[in-house]
C-alpha cells in the first residue's frame, strides 16, 4: 500500500513551516502505519530538503505551489515540489565567500540527483528521500 499527500500552499513565507510539519507528521504516520524505520536523521533530512525546495518555490516565483509526498517502499520517499514558474533551476559553483545559494546542492547531497520535469504552468521539482534499511 502506498501513502500519499497533496497539498496546496498559497506562496507566501509560511508555506516553508507547514511543508516541514508537513513531512514530519507524513513520516510519523508511515513509521507507524507501514512499519518502515523512520529515524530522527530522516525526519531533520527530509525537513531541510522540503525546506529548501519550498522556499525556492515561494523566493523566486509568483502565486501557489504545492508539495506531492508519496512513499515508495524500498525506494523511499518520493518529494515533489511544484510552482508556476518556467524555465529551469540555477545552480552556483561553491564559492565559500558567498553566503547562501547553496540550497540545490544540499538538496543532492541528500537525495542524489534532482529530476525537473516542465508542465504547462511551471515545473516540477522530485528528489527521492531514502528511508534507512530496517535491521
Amino acid at each position: 500500500m502506498e501513502l500519499q499527500v497533496d497539498e496546496v500552499y498559497d506562496g507566501t513565507p509560511s508555506c516553508v513551516q507547514t511543508a516541514r510539519h508537513t513531512i514530519k507528521v507524513f513520516l510519523a504516520h508511515l513509521g507507524t502505519e507501514h512499519l518502515a524505520r523512520i529515524t530522527a536523521d530522516t525526519v531533520t533530512g527530509a525537513q531541510l530538503v522540503v525546506s529548501e525546495l519550498v522556499t525556492n518555490a515561494v523566493r523566486y516565483t509568483d502565486g501557489t505551489c504545492g508539495m506531492h509526498l508519496a512513499y515508495r517502499g524500498d525506494r523511499g520517499v518520493e518529494i515533489t515540489v511544484w510552482d508556476n514558474a518556467c524555465g529551469s533551476l540555477t545552480t552556483r559553483e561553491w564559492d565559500p565567500d558567498r553566503p547562501g545559494g547553496f540550497g540545490l546542492e544540499i538538496v543532492r547531497t541528500i537525495c542524489g540527483p534532482l529530476t525537473i520535469i516542465p508542465t504547462h504552468h511551471g515545473k516540477q521539482i522530485r528528489v527521492r528521500m531514502p528511508l534507512p534499511q530496517a535491521v
